[in-house]
Order: C-alpha cells, then sequence, then structure tokens
C-alpha cells in the first residue's frame, strides 16, 4: 500500500522535531540523546522519501501547501542540525546594549543565554552585516530575555527570506516549488533560521529588478543587492552577474547609466545602514573566524588535510598546518578563476544573443519585426536555435556539463520575461545570467576555507529561478535532500568524526574531476583538416600524434 507523499513527509517532520527534544542539546549524552539521534535518521530517511516522490509533481500551488505544512511542527521543536541561531539572539542582546559586535562576542555582555551559543562564537565578533545585525537586535529586544521568544521571532525573519524566495523564484522561472519543501530548507531554514536564507531571497528580488530597462529597475536592483551585501557579505558573488542583466537590459545610450546607478545604489545603501546602526566594514576582521575549523567538507580544506596526514606518515608533523593553508589558497585562486570564467562566458553569450536577435543595437527585449510572443519574451527566427551553443558556454567550461546542460535546456525556452514584465531580459538571457552566478555562488561555498550545509542555501537558490533541467536538477535535488545528513540534532557535525576518510574522498573527488576536464577537452578539440595537413610530405610507418 502506498502512503501519500505529503502525510508521509508530515509525519516525518514530527518526528525530526522530536528528535530536537530529545537530542537537540550536545549534553548529556545518555540514552534518550542516542534514541533522538536515531529518531533523527529515520526521520530524515522519511522526509527523503516523501520529498523526493514529489519531484515530478508540476502542481506549484500544492508543493508550497505541503511545505508550509511539513514547516509547521519545526517551527515549535528546538533548532535542528545547528545552534547559530542562539549566537544570533546573544548578538542582538550585543548589539541592544550598544556593543560592538565586529570587537567583542557574546561573553562580553555576557549575554543571558551564553550557555547555549556553541562555544566557536562566544567570544568572536560577528561576520554580518549591519541588516542583519539590526535583525538580531529587534529580536532580542523583543523577545524581553525569552529564549524563546527571540527563536520565534529570528526564524519569522527566515521564513519571510523564504517567501521572497519563492516570490522572486515564481517570476523568474514560475516553477521549483519543491525546493521551498526541502529537507535542506525544512532543517536549515525553517528550523535553524539560517541568514542565508534572508540574503538568498534579497538577491533574487535584485535579479527579478535587473532583468527591466531603465534607472528606477537598476535602483531597485541595487537596493536589493545593498540588503543583501548587508546581510551577508558573500552576496557580493552575484552582484557581476546581475550587473551584466543591467547592462544588456537596456538601450545602448542608457547601459552605462543604468551601471553606474546599479552600483552607486548598492553602495548607498550598504552605507546609510552602517550609519543607522554603527557597523560598517568592521566585519572584515571576523570573516576568518570560522577558519580554525579544519573539517573535509571544505574540498581545498579536505585534500590540504590529506597532505598533511600523509607528511605526519613521513615524520612531519609540524607541517599539517601549512598543507591546509596553502592548499586553501590554492583553493580561493581556483574559486577566482572559476568565477572570472563564469563572468566572462555569461558576458560573451549574452552579448552574442543581442547581436542574433537585434543587430541593431536595441535591447535583448526591446521587440523586433515579429514582435514578442505572448506573455514571453522577444524571439526571431533564428535566435532561438542559433544561440544554444553560446548559450552553453556560459558555464560549460568551468562548471562541467552539468552546468551547460542547464543552461542549454533553459536557454532554447525564450518563453517568459520579456514584454509580460515591461521589457524584462528573456529566458535565454535570464536562465544564462543566473545559471552562472548560482554555480558561482556554489563554488565559493565548497571551495572556501570551511563549508557547512546552509552555505549550499543561496547557490540552490539562484538556480531554483531557472528553468532547471536535466543532470544540473538531479545535482541540485540530491544536495537539498542530502546536506542535512552532514550533521546531528545537536549541531554535532559528522565531518568531525570522519576526518581522514573524508579528506581522502576529496582527493578522489578532485582526480576525478580533472580527469573529466580533461577527457572533455579532447573530446571537445577540433579535428585536423585537410587544409591543416595540406602540403605535408607523405611519411612512411605509422602515424604519429
Amino acid at each position: 500500500m502506498s502512503v501519500n507523499p505529503r502525510w508521509l513527509g508530515l509525519a516525518a517532520s514530527v518526528l525530526l522535531a522530536t528528535s530536537g527534544f530529545l537530542a537537540g542539546k550536545p549534553v548529556p549524552r545518555d540514552g534518550a540523546w542516542l534514541l533522538g539521534v536515531i529518531v533523527w535518521f529515520v526521520a530524515l530517511a522519511m522526509l527523503i522519501r516523501a520529498w523526493w516522490t514529489l519531484r515530478d509533481a508540476t502542481d506549484q500551488r500544492g508543493l508550497l501547501v505541503t511545505a508550509a505544512l511539513w514547516s509547521v511542527p519545526l517551527l515549535v521543536a528546538p533548532p535542528l542540525g545547528s545552534h547559530d541561531i542562539y549566537a544570533y539572539a546573544c548578538q542582538g542582546q550585543l548589539f541592544d546594549a550598544g556593543f560592538d559586535l565586529y570587537e567583542v562576542g557574546p561573553a562580553a555582555l555576557p549575554c543571558t543565554w551564553l550557555s547555549d551559543v556553541p562555544e566557536l562564537w562566544r567570544e568572536t565578533p560577528t561576520p554580518y552585516g549591519p541588516l542583519w545585525i539590526a535583525v538580531e537586535g529587534a529580536a532580542a529586544w523583543l523577545a524581553h530575555g525569552s529564549l524563546p521568544a527571540a527563536v520565534l521571532l529570528l526564524r519569522l525573519a527566515a521564513v519571510l527570506g523564504l517567501v521572497l524566495c519563492v516570490a522572486a523564484v515564481h517570476r523568474l522561472s514560475r516553477g521549483n516549488a519543491l525546493l521551498a519543501a526541502s529537507p535542506l530548507v525544512l532543517v536549515h531554514v525553517v528550523s535553524g533560521a539560517h541568514n542565508d536564507v534572508v540574503l538568498a531571497g534579497l538577491v533574487l528580488a535584485g535579479f527579478v529588478a535587473a532583468r527591466r530597462p531603465g534607472l528606477a529597475a537598476a535602483a531597485a536592483s541595487g537596493l536589493a543587492f545593498g540588503l543583501a551585501v548587508a546581510v551577508k557579505v558573500t552576496a557580493l558573488g552575484a552582484v557581476p552577474f546581475a550587473l551584466l542583466l543591467v547592462f544588456f537590459a537596456g538601450t545602448t545610450r542608457a547601459r552605462w547609466t543604468s551601471t553606474l546607478t546599479f552600483g552607486v545604489t548598492i553602495g548607498a545603501t550598504y552605507a546609510l545602514l552602517a550609519v543607522l546602526t554603527g557597523h560598517g566594514l568592521g566585519f572584515l576582521h571576523a570573516l576568518g573566524s570560522t577558519s580554525t575549523m579544519v573539517q573535509w567538507l571544505s574540498i581545498p580544506t579536505g585534500v590540504g588535510m590529506a597532505v598533511g596526514y600523509v607528511l605526519r606518515m613521513l615524520g612531519h608533523p609540524e607541517s599539517f598546518a601549512t598543507a591546509v593553508a596553502v592548499a586553501r589558497a590554492v583553493g580561493l585562486l581556483a574559486l577566482a578563476v572559476i568565477l572570472l570564467g563564469l563572468w566572462w562566458r555569461t558576458a560573451t553569450t549574452l552579448a552574442s544573443l543581442k547581436r542574433a536577435a537585434h543587430p541593431g543595437g536595441a535591447p535583448i527585449n526591446s521587440g523586433s519585426a515579429t514582435g514578442p510572443e505572448p506573455g514571453g519574451s522577444v524571439t526571431t527566427g533564428r535566435d532561438a536555435t542559433a544561440d544554444r551553443a553560446t548559450a552553453s558556454s556560459a558555464t560549460g567550461g568551468v562548471t562541467g556539463d552539468d552546468a551547460a546542460d542547464g543552461v542549454t535546456d533553459g536557454a532554447a525556452d525564450g518563453v517568459t520575461g520579456g514584454a509580460a514584465d515591461g521589457g524584462a531580459t528573456g529566458r535565454r538571457a535570464q536562465d544564462v545570467v543566473l545559471t552562472a552566478a548560482g554555480c558561482g555562488m556554489l563554488a565559493a561555498a565548497v571551495l572556501g576555507p570551511v563549508f557547512y550545509a546552509w552555505y549550499a542555501i543561496a547557490g540552490i537558490a539562484l538556480l531554483a529561478g531557472t528553468t532547471l533541467t536535466g543532470r544540473l536538477r538531479t545535482v541540485v535535488l540530491v544536495a537539498a535532500a542530502g546536506l542535512p545528513l552532514l550533521t546531528l540534532p545537536d549541531s554535532l557535525g559528522l565531518a568531525t568524526k570522519t576526518k581522514v576518510p573524508g579528506a581522502f574522498l576529496d582527493v578522489a573527488l578532485v582526480t576525478a574531476a580533472a580527469v573529466h576536464l580533461v577527457r572533455r577537452r579532447r573530446r571537445s578539440a577540433p579535428p585536423p583538416t585537410a587544409h591543416s595537413t595540406q602540403g605535408t610530405p607523405a611519411v612512411s610507418g605509422p602515424a604519429t600524434d
């Protein structure tokens, strides 16, 4: 007898909430805690099963109702998978007391709820921007010393960020509501209230506005991105891609003024919030606060750990930290190359799409002799097919075939945005930009010095705004389903208990990726032409390479 996945998922959500009451605290680790951990994994397995069953559902409204239903038990349970929400509450108390959060940690007050804050954050200044600090302060002030009230208010802020994500994704892709009910969202947004979802919602809102031509749209997009950066500086990773949409959405004459307006508005928004809260760029000192955590979920860190373990075996234990530091530096260099490559390919693809659709120099979406499609972007007889290759190049050369498939599948549609959105850039350009930005944000998450499951939220949210198909969709769904398995309900990361095998798994992954790229390059290399060999004297014996 088959079980309705909606009710199976609800039962799983109730069990997850139960595991929080049994094993939501790191101490004591007694029989109740062990039972809670067992319930946690059983519940996650049930939730993943129910959610995966819905992966082909097309009723977007029904999926959102399911997401809301599954969220209810988690809103009244202790935080699951992470206790960062307690640090948020304590940082809010410090802000209300007039402390500079870029100089001191929660122990300086001390915070009323200090014993609930993870040890990593007790003495650590906050790495967040002025907007999120203000949100923390408002939650702590309204809670009046009640930790459950502060948790509920911070969860409300996260849920509002999720609602903003859903609304923006509906405007961008009119699909992918399934991701709002994913285990990743339920555990680390609804329960854990990580501010990454607020960042993601604001970034998506910025992309929605960036599709429209005109200074007002550029300013609105800049405002959204300025607010996103004021939550967490990692939002800056998406700004160059939004800038491309702003640039190509306008007429030739207005492009530079729109781009300038976009950038100035971002800076002005952040500066205003910095003045109002008294917290500006001091977070830069705290950005490395989590780098003391050495765990293999960050691929460069894992490779460095593996090298360090080998050096230990060879009698050089003191070289472990150096190996990790060097690997992290190489990872950041690789990330810079990837982001630059993604941006350049996206820019050249948008330029190609514009030239193919509108040789006269009008905006991509401004219209043509054939007129716009009903409710969709302008499409000419040739640009629906001629630019599949250029669209796929936006990410294929850097992030692999999966990203290329996602871009190519979406680029061929060309059926939303456009005239219906008052001149927004068409689906092809939009999908190319959002796919590149999403892949770039995910690359920044896994190639940074430290990775936690919720770091993937922003990248996945951006990809949800695309025509997500093929292998890229499968990768996103697997990540959204499996990432919560990396932690226990009391926030213990399993990566801390699997350091050696995890580190060498990273080495295997990097090796496999390198082999794949080399083979792909060889397959894509053009064969020698008759012209290139004309005039070459015949040689006896076997042909040589």
